[in-house]
C-alpha cells in the first residue's frame, strides 16, 4: 500500500524540477527581436504555455536516481521538451490533425498563421540540437544528439506519424497500432530516460534496464492516452481491458528498477502515468 505522504513528495519533486526546467527553457528560447518578433513569439508561446513536462522530467529523474549532475541533465531535458513542442505544433496543423486548441489555448497556427507555425516548429527542432551542443562533455553531447535524432526522425516520431497517415482506418489492426505508437510516442519517452542515464554515465546493464523501463513506460503512456481520448486501443478492447493492459506494462517497467537506490520518484512517476484520468473514468 502506498504511503500517504508519497503523492505530496512526488508533487514537491515535480514542482521543484518543473521550476528549474521552466527557467532553463526561458533562457534557451530566443526573445523577440527586430524583424523576427513573430517567429520568436510563436516559439515562446508554444513552449511556455504549460504542459505536464513528463518527458524532460523523466530525463531529470533518471539522472537523479543514478547520481548524475542534475544541472547538466537540464540541457538534454530542455532539448527533449523543445522537440516535443515542435511535434505538437506540427500535429495541430490543418494538414495533419487540424486541431484549433492546445493546452487550453489557441493552437500556434490559429494564433500566428500556418506559415509561422510551420517555421516555429522547424525552429524549435533546430534549437533543440543547438541546446544539446552546449554540453561541455563532447562524448555525451554526441551520444545524446544521435539518440534524439533517431527518436525524432523516420524511425521515431516522424515514422510513426507517416504510418498513421498512410493506413486507412479499416486496415488498422492491433499489431500495427502497437507499431505506430511505439514509434510516434514511445521512442521519445524511452530516449528521455536514456538521456538521463547518459548524463549520469550509466554503463552496461544499468543503461539497458533504464532503456527497457522507458520502453514499457512509453507503451503504457500511449494506452492511457487512448483511454482518455476514447480512440486507438479502444477500437480493439474496452477501457477496462486497456487499463488492465497498461497496468501490466507498468508493473514490468517497475521491475526493471528493482534494486536501484533512490528509485522512489521513478516508481511514483510510473504510477502517475498509469493513474492519469482513472478517477474521472471511475465516475463515468
Amino acid at each position: 500500500m502506498r504511503d500517504s505522504t508519497e503523492p505530496e513528495s512526488l508533487d514537491a519533486y515535480f514542482q521543484n524540477q518543473v521550476s528549474r526546467l521552466e527557467k532553463a527553457l526561458e533562457d534557451f528560447l530566443p526573445r523577440p527581436s527586430q524583424n523576427l518578433t513573430q517567429i520568436h513569439e510563436a516559439m515562446r508561446y508554444s513552449v511556455l504555455s504549460g504542459g505536464k513536462r513528463i518527458r524532460p522530467l523523466l530525463c531529470l529523474a533518471v539522472c537523479d536516481m543514478l547520481g548524475g549532475d542534475g544541472k547538466e541533465a537540464l540541457i538534454p531535458a530542455c532539448a527533449i521538451e523543445l522537440i516535443h513542442c515542435y511535434s505538437l505544433i506540427h500535429d495541430d496543423l490543418p494538414c495533419l490533425d487540424n486541431d484549433e486548441y492546445r493546452r487550453g489555448q489557441l493552437a500556434c497556427h490559429k494564433k500566428f498563421g500556418e506559415a509561422i507555425a510551420l517555421l516555429a516548429g522547424d525552429a524549435l527542432l533546430t534549437l533543440a540540437f543547438q541546446v544539446v551542443g552546449t554540453l561541455k562533455n563532447s562524448g555525451k553531447a554526441q551520444r545524446i544528439l544521435s539518440e534524439l535524432s533517431q527518436a525524432a526522425g523516420t524511425f521515431g516520431m516522424v515514422g510513426g506519424q507517416v504510418m498513421e497517415l498512410i493506413l486507412e482506418k479499416n486496415e488498422l489492426d492491433l499489431p500495427m497500432l502497437d507499431a505506430i505508437h511505439i514509434q510516434k510516442t514511445g521512442q521519445l519517452i524511452k530516449t528521455s530516460c536514456l538521456c538521463g542515464a547518459i548524463v549520469a554515465e550509466a554503463k552496461g546493464d544499468i543503461e539497458s534496464r533504464v532503456l527497457k523501463f522507458g520502453e514499457y513506460l512509453g507503451f503504457a503512456f500511449q494506452i492511457v492516452d487512448d483511454i482518455l481520448d476514447g480512440n486507438g486501443y479502444l477500437r480493439f478492447m474496452s477501457a477496462h481491458e486497456a487499463r488492465e493492459k497498461a497496468s501490466e506494462i507498468i508493473t514490468k517497467a517497475k521491475r526493471e528498477l528493482e534494486g536501484f537506490k533512490n528509485n522512489s520518484h521513478m516508481l511514483q512517476m510510473a504510477d502517475f502515468i498509469l493513474s492519469r484520468g482513472a478517477e474521472k473514468e471511475s465516475h463515468t
